[in-house]
């Protein structure tokens, strides 16, 4: 009977460790057709980050747009040189008259087109910089739906412990019942189950977790198994191939157009202007219409205190940029080669488990022929059984790990074809 119910147990170990296997390979050959994940990908271009750039964008864009636009035209209506005695009296003193002014304001052409180009540039930046929004809340969904991973898989293995537990207390019942010194034996059988149930306890706060930020994402949680096996890009080397260096560009162009607008200073705005004034005709004048026409520019005469020091701080401003760029190149060349080696490390694990693994199914092959051979206890059959269930452990974080690293690298580098 006991060899009857211990095939039972080896078949639910069987049939589990083959919906571990099962699931892998499902992951494997979804990576490239994978609808659900896409969907879940899509999902995120609505989230309100995302939204918050695409509105800047548009505000430097709008501000683009209106940059090589002049300024509104001022007009006048003028009373002149009315006598306070008789404010309504046009004919008796010469300087009094009815006035109509026009004046247009033209900022220099170099001025507005440098502004323009820097709101422009800033508008780029902001794609960039929404790219990198984008990159992270990739990075943060595909990390929740790994740990959603592991946390099924290492339940699913301590579910098969705690099987092959109670196979083994009904075991050690039958051998205490036959007259065995066993007892103290079911000492260690509560310790084991305990240590279990506090595993489970972390792993249900753990997904309560990560459902929390899948909600922060999605708005929702999606369900079990859509996460699909996740390959990491390869970077050449090429340092605009890295989402932060094209942003650390994409900073040094606006610096560098705040250069030109600075240089745009020293030109000239002008502005032009013209009069219409009537008077009516009276006892000291016959009665005429005046036009006057102006033409007004400006002059960087106080340029050395007003212009020049503005210029030398934007300057300075490309400078400082461009040692940041530099910087963070070396900073991102050493986080690259990090996660790489991460990625590496996780898939060396990985194997080195899988053989752990194999070996372990040896000696429960092994024992189980001991067994049906009166050779050895059911204990030495169930032992290899519950290692093997911690093996399935160690292979779901050693999973999650190498699928986060892929992640991390594909969040750093630029996506050809977005």
């Amino acid at each position: 009977m006991l060899r009857r119910a211990f095939g039972c147990v080896r078949v639910f170990s069987g049939l589990l460790a083959l919906c571990f296997l099962a699931a892998g390979q499902a992951v494997a050959t979804e990576q490239s057709s994978s609808p659900a994940f896409q969907d879940l990908l899509l999902r995120l271009h609505e989230h309100p980050a995302l939204r918050v750039s695409l509105a800047e964008r548009s505000h430097w864009q709008a501000n683009a747009d209106g940059s090589m636009g002049l300024p509104d035209p001022n007009f006048t209506l003028g009373l002149n040189n009315l006598p306070v005695n008789e404010p309504t009296s046009f004919d008796r003193y010469l300087p009094s008259s009815r006035s109509l002014e026009f004046k247009q304001v033209i900022p220099g052409l170099n001025g507005r087109e440098s502004l323009r180009d820097s709101h422009l540039a800033r508008a780029a930046l902001v794609d960039l910089q929404r790219q990198q929004v984008l990159a992270e809340l990739e990075l943060r969904l595909v990390t929740a739906l790994a740990e959603r991973r592991r946390i099924e898989a290492s339940n699913g293995a301590l579910e098969q412990q705690m099987a092959l537990l109670a196979e083994r207390e009904r075991w050690l019942r039958g051998e205490m019942a036959s007259g065995a010194a066993v007892y103290g034996r079911f000492d260690e059988l509560d310790v084991k189950r305990v240590e279990i149930g506090e595993k489970k306890i972390t792993l249900a706060g753990e997904a309560e977790r990560w459902q929390a930020e899948l909600r922060s994402l999605l708005d929702q949680v999606p369900p079990e198994g859509i996460l699909p096996e996740i390959q990491p890009r390869n970077w050449t080397g090429n340092p605009q191939s890295l989402l932060k260096i094209r942003i650390e560009m994409g900073k040094l162009a606006v610096a560098r157009a705040e250069v030109v607008a600075r240089n745009a200073a020293f030109d000239s705005d002008y502005a032009i202007s013209a009069a219409w004034q009537q008077r009516e005709a009276g006892e000291n004048f016959d009665g005429d219409d005046w036009f006057t026409l102006k033409f007004t520019t400006t002059l960087p005469i106080w340029s050395s205190t007003n212009q020049t020091p503005k210029l030398k701080a934007a300057e300075a401003n490309v400078t400082k940029l461009m040692a940041q760029q530099e910087q963070q190149l070396r900073e991102l060349t050493s986080d690259y080669q990090t996660v790489l080696a991460n990625y590496r490390t996780a898939g060396k694990l990985l194997a080195a488990i899988a053989q752990r693994q194999q070996r372990l199914k040896a000696l429960e092959a092994a024992n189980q022929r001991r067994y049906e051979a009166g050779d050895l206890d059911l204990d030495g059959v169930i032992r290899p059984a519950l290692k093997l269930a911690e093996v399935e452990i160690d292979l779901a974080r050693a999973k999650k790990q190498r699928t986060i690293a892929a992640a991390r690298i594909n969040a750093m580098l630029v996506e050809e074809n977005p």
